[in-house]
């Protein structure tokens, strides 16, 4: 009898055990590592855990890939499990009662804003974009200077985006007052508004704005954009003492910001040295050294990379014509023809595409578009 007796007080002992272990916090770290501890604080900007013997220590945000927290609300545990299967409705049917659940103090209060941040979640993936950006929106009302504040407003900028209409402007304009980075990406993307719809002059405002704060993670984007306002705003003079700087101190820009540089700097000093064959070699290496720092990704680098490889090509044009050995002529023809082929093939969407096309044609690398105007009989 006592033997059983004592091997069920194990068993019970063990099962608590388990469970304690189960509810115990996890901090995950982005150096790889992981804390199991008791999360006693969470502000948007760092989590404070205890460990063991009392021992209190405090990450920052941008140090801590995760954090989990135990002893979930049950109702959110279902609500977990639901979601795990996809069942959104019947997810979203549990986020309520574990909000209940947490304002009776069967959970900690920390727990709110990761049981809103999911129900939004499910909000969104049943397909309802509106009420999940409203459900982000309840998050930073209701939680304050939370852990989940900057993600709710990345989250909801996705949504708003897809969904169009003015709820992207909206949900930036209320993220210009918060921290960095939260504050000055707000800054960027409506001053990228302001860009697109060809202001500019108040988008040149914005841009600088961002690319003067040393605090932001955006500033080079903001160089970059600042630098696309000038050449928009068809300051030739401002836009060439400007690219010339940048190119001065190219160790300390982006390397997108250098090769938007060094294609607008080559484009401008090509059409001012055309027929200065003196100059065309050093205006070549300043696009070869645009084109060496690589293919971009994006829409708007890529109109830079390609503007590079087509002042390039006109170089590679004008020294071959220029030179009375034929194997030099054919070789610079072949050097041009492989840039303006590959805008034609990566880049022919671009604003520079129509013209490499042109080109090839001149080169007779390639034939005319069949609605092209024919040429008048001599």
């Amino acid at each position: 009898m006592n033997l059983t007796r004592t091997s069920a007080l194990a068993a019970a002992l063990a099962l608590g055990l388990a469970a304690a272990a189960e509810a115990q916090d996890v901090v995950r770290l982005r150096n790889g590592s992981e804390v199991k501890a008791k999360v006693t604080a969470m502000t948007s900007q760092s989590v404070t855990y205890t460990e063991g013997a009392g021992k209190v220590s405090t990450a920052k945000k941008e140090d801590v890939s995760a954090v989990e927290l135990g002893d979930k609300p049950p109702s959110m545990a279902k609500a977990d499990a639901a979601m795990a299967a996809s069942q959104y409705d019947k997810a979203i049917n549990h986020y309520g009662p574990a909000l209940e659940e947490i304002a009776g103090k069967k959970a900690r209060d920390l727990h709110k804003q990761f049981v809103i941040f999911q129900w939004a979640q499910a909000l969104a993936l049943k397909g309802s974009p509106g009420e999940a950006i409203e459900k982000y929106r309840q998050l930073r009302n209701e939680c304050g200077d939370c852990w989940l504040r900057a993600d709710s407003f990345q989250r909801s900028l996705e949504l708003a985006k897809a969904k169009g209409g003015d709820a992207y402007e909206n949900i930036l304009k209320e993220m210009k007052g918060e921290p960095e980075p939260v504050g000055s990406q707000a800054e960027l993307e409506l001053a990228k508004l302001k860009y697109t719809g060809g202001d500019f002059d108040a988008a040149k405002v914005s841009f600088d704005k961002v690319a003067s704060n040393p605090a932001s993670p955006f500033a080079g984007d903001a160089k970059l954009f600042s630098l696309r306002c000038i050449r928009g705003l068809k300051k030739n003079d401002e836009l060439e003492s400007t690219c010339k700087r940048i190119l001065d101190e190219k160790t300390a820009n982006s390397p997108a910001l250098v090769q938007a540089a060094g294609a607008w700097m080559a484009d401008i000093l090509l059409k001012k040295n055309e027929k200065d064959k003196t100059k065309w070699r050093d205006i070549l290496m300043v696009c070869v050294q645009a084109i060496a720092l690589g293919p971009p990704a994006g829409k708007e680098e890529g109109e830079d990379y390609a503007l590079a490889l087509l002042t390039g090509a006109k170089c590679y044009v004008l020294m071959g014509n220029a030179n009375e050995k034929a194997e030099a002529k054919d070789e610079y023809k072949q050097r041009a023809t492989a840039y303006l082929t590959e805008i034609k093939r990566a880049y022919g969407k671009t604003s520079v595409g129509p013209l490499a096309e042109k080109e090839l044609v001149a080169l007779g690398a390639a034939e005319a578009p069949k609605d092209a105007p024919k040429a008048p009989n001599k």
